[in-house]
């Protein structure tokens, strides 16, 4: 997945800005062509973008003049277009000449900051996060100079340095970065947006990961509010957190809030990616489980012959997961005492097994 970058503001700056200078300083031609690249990348038409921002940047560095906002930010720009295409090579050069024409010129930091994010951006793509922290730091100093610190574009800045360190393990520091993005958020009325969805359930996901269930709980929660009011209660994000809290109840011994949940999300797994998914599967395996919890073992007979027959058709008799559930479903045959049925299934374990050295034997 691509890392968010903050463009749209470097156009609109770009703009005002460029408004207060004077007439015989503004090259006529490049205005349009830049808009109709705006345009062509909104659209998706990532080439035609790339070719008319090229195609403003010939007219635009072939006017006479000392170094000029409207090069760097078509640079900026084509840098964007090329980074949605995955032509990161490309992109990095040109993010670096915006950055150095804007550091010449004063009061640019806005614009700074916002390439400084971008080409961070870019790194984090290339999997070179220490390049990418740096790059983030930076920026985040140079929002803090241009007194824009909570600024959206600062704190997508700030979220996306908290997702490095989420990803390293440095759980900690990743911590200190999403709360402080929650108190901008809180303070700038922006608290109840998806990106504030994505950033609760990250940092829930990181007290999950340290059982602390009751500081994770309210975060899925509110997370999941969010996805309610936005109407993005059944998109991938919101599945996954319904799960993870369904997982939650589960784990404090809840099992009456986690089985509605748990139900809801195989219903809606179902519904987006058909009866036979190996999601659907684990979905069916975890609402299985809550039941053998419950000791309601009629209820999770079913699913997990559902888990079981998906997984194999998937992945083959042989596989460890499919293996796995027949072991997890003729143990809670032997709970109820159907120790023949459970027997028939450890059978088949056993017999796919000696299929495998059989055929691996010389």
């Amino acid at each position: 997945m691509k890392t968010a970058k903050v463009t749209p503001m470097i156009l609109g700056s770009l703009l005002l800005l460029l408004s207060s200078l004077p007439a015989h300083a503004q090259q006529p031609g490049w205005e349009q062509v830049t808009a109709d690249a705006k345009a062509a990348r909104q659209s998706g038409n990532f080439s035609q973008a790339a070719t008319l921002y090229k195609q403003a940047l010939d007219i635009q560095e072939n006017t006479p003049g000392p170094d000029r906002l409207d090069v760097a930010t078509t640079l900026n720009n084509l840098a964007v277009v090329y980074q949605d295409q995955s032509m990161d090579a490309e992109a990095e050069p040109l993010y670096r000449r915006s950055i150095a024409i804007w550091e010449k010129i004063p009061g640019t930091e806005k614009l700074i900051a916002a390439s400084q994010s971008n080409l961070a951006a870019l790194y984090h793509d290339e999997h070179k996060d220490a390049d990418a922290e740096s790059m983030y730091n930076r920026a985040l100093a140079t929002w803090k100079k241009a007194g824009q610190t909570e600024r959206t574009e600062a704190v997508t800045t700030i979220v996306s340095l908290g997702d490095i360190y989420n990803l390293q393990g440095r759980f900690a520091e990743a911590e200190i970065l999403y709360n402080r993005a929650f108190a901008i958020w809180e303070k700038t009325g922006q608290m109840e947006t998806l990106d504030a969805a994505i950033t609760l359930t990250r940092l829930g996901d990181i007290y999950v990961s340290q059982s602390k269930y009751s500081e994770a709980e309210p975060l899925y929660v509110h997370a999941l509010a969010i996805w309610e009011k936005t109407g993005h209660s059944e998109s991938p994000a919101a599945i996954a957190t319904l799960t993870g809290l369904g997982d939650i109840y589960r784990s404090e011994g809840k099992y009456s809030a986690a089985e509605p949940l748990l139900n809801s999300v195989l219903a809606m797994k179902e519904k987006a990616l058909g009866s036979e998914n190996l999601e659907v599967a684990a979905s069916a395996n975890d609402l299985a489980l809550l039941y053998n919890c419950e000791e309601k073992y009629t209820d999770a007979e079913p699913l997990y012959v559902k888990a079981l027959q998906i997984r194999e058709k998937n992945l083959g008799p042989q596989h460890p997961d499919v293996i796995r559930t027949r072991e997890i479903y003729a143990a809670m045959l032997r709970q109820e005492g159907r120790k023949a049925d459970a027997l028939k299934i450890e059978m088949r374990t056993e017999m796919t097994q000696l299929n495998v050295f059989q055929k691996t034997s010389f």
